[in-house]
This record gives C-alpha cells, structure tokens and sequence, in this order.
C-alpha cells in the first residue's frame, strides 16, 4: 500500500463508519500498521468488518486480510513448479513461495482447458456422425418469441378443453 492509498483506506473507513473519528494524522498511523497489506484485501475487509461493526481498528483489517487470503489458499491447488527447477531447492521453494502469494493475492490465472486435447484431425467416423446430424436451426428472438406464445397458446387450449370451461 502507498501513503496516498492509506489516506484513501481511512476516507473510505470514514464513509462506512462516520461515528469513527479519523483524525488528520490516521492515514499516516494506519500506513505505518498496514503499509505492508494491499489495498484491494483492505478494502475488502473494511467491507466485511464494517457489516459488522460500527467501528473498525487496523488490527481488525488485518485479521480479516489474513482471513480472506487463507480462504482464497484453502480453495485453490498450489500447481507444483516447473520440472526444471525440482533439483534446485533454492529456485524450487521461491518458484513455489510465488505460487502461493500470487493465489492468497487473489492473481492466479485458471485456464479452462489446460492445453488442446488433439493435434491431428479427428477420426474418420467423428466426421461421418457430424455429417449425419441435421443442421442446427437458429432462430431470430422474434421467431422464438413467436414460437413460445404458439406453445404457451396450445398449451393454455389444451388445458382449456380438458377443464370443459375456459380458463381466467
């Protein structure tokens, strides 16, 4: 966090908690208790804290950081480090240590597929079924529109008729 985000921390503290008395001098004590957090954790524990109080302490701001980082940790698989570094203990406990702080900083990036399944074209018969399949028909939202009153229409005259009444 810089200076100019603590005093940003302590106005926005000040929205949240206006009872709370933030004097001209707490941006400069909350950066020294808080420099080292970042600022987006802090903003997020000040939410979550003010929800339940009307005062807030920088000894709870971190709590809830310390909070939210172990629970952004305990729902992510920490990958292991490239196969290159296995046989350097030195590079293998850093590259693993970034790891982990790039995930409890909320940074990790998730593919949703790792890499392509294939390389080569697939089989013949992947290729005589999807010729096989009919055409995919894509309606306009007009048409479709038009086509779920039709069904709502025969649906509500179908109830229509085995009541013998018409519906209200």
């Amino acid at each position: 966090m810089k200076p100019t985000e603590a005093v940003m921390l302590t106005e926005y503290v000040q929205a949240c908690c206006p009872q709370q008395v933030i004097g001209e001098y707490t941006p400069d004590a909350w950066f020294d208790l808080l420099g080292d957090l970042d600022v987006a954790d802090c903003l997020a524990a000040v939410r979550e804290v003010c929800k339940r109080q009307p005062f807030i302490a920088p000894a709870e701001i971190r709590a809830e950081v310390k909070r939210l980082r172990t629970d952004r940790l305990s729902r992510e698989i920490v990958p292991a480090p490239p196969a290159e570094v296995a046989d350097q203990p030195g590079r293998y406990r850093e590259t693993l240590g970034a790891e982990i702080r790039k995930i409890a900083d909320g940074r990790s990036v998730h593919r949703a597929i790792g890499a392509l399944v294939r390389e080569d074209d697939p089989p013949p018969t992947w290729a005589e079924a999807r010729a096989k399949m009919p055409a995919p028909v894509t309606l306009t939202p007009q048409e479709k529109a038009l086509q779920q009153a039709a069904e709502s229409r025969a649906a509500r005259e179908a109830a229509e008729s085995d009541e013998g009444e018409p519906a209200a």
